[in-house]
C-alpha cells in the first residue's frame, strides 16, 4: 500500500482510524476516497474547511476528519 520510503500519518476519518501518506492535501484525500461530487461539508479538528481551501489544507498526524451531509427539513 505504501512505499518503504514514504512517511505515513494516522488520521481519524468519520470515526475510523486510517493511515495516509504524509503531506497529503485535503483535495487529494477526498479524491482518493471518491468524495469529490455532491453536497457535503468537510470538518477537520472541529473546524469547517471551505472548498476553496481544499488544495492548500495539508493533513497532519492525529487530525480528525468528518464528512457531513447537509440536512434539510423544517
Amino acid at each position: 500500500m505504501f512505499d518503504r520510503d514514504q512517511q505515513i500519518i494516522e488520521l481519524t476519518f468519520n470515526g475510523e482510524m486510517i493511515t495516509v501518506v504524509a503531506a497529503i492535501s485535503m483535495e487529494i484525500f477526498l479524491q482518493d476516497h471518491d468524495i469529490s461530487t455532491g453536497r457535503f461539508v468537510v470538518v477537520v479538528n472541529d473546524e469547517m474547511v471551505p472548498k476553496s481551501q481544499y488544495s492548500v489544507t495539508i493533513l497532519n498526524n492525529g487530525d480528525v476528519i468528518d464528512i457531513l451531509s447537509p440536512i434539510s427539513g423544517g
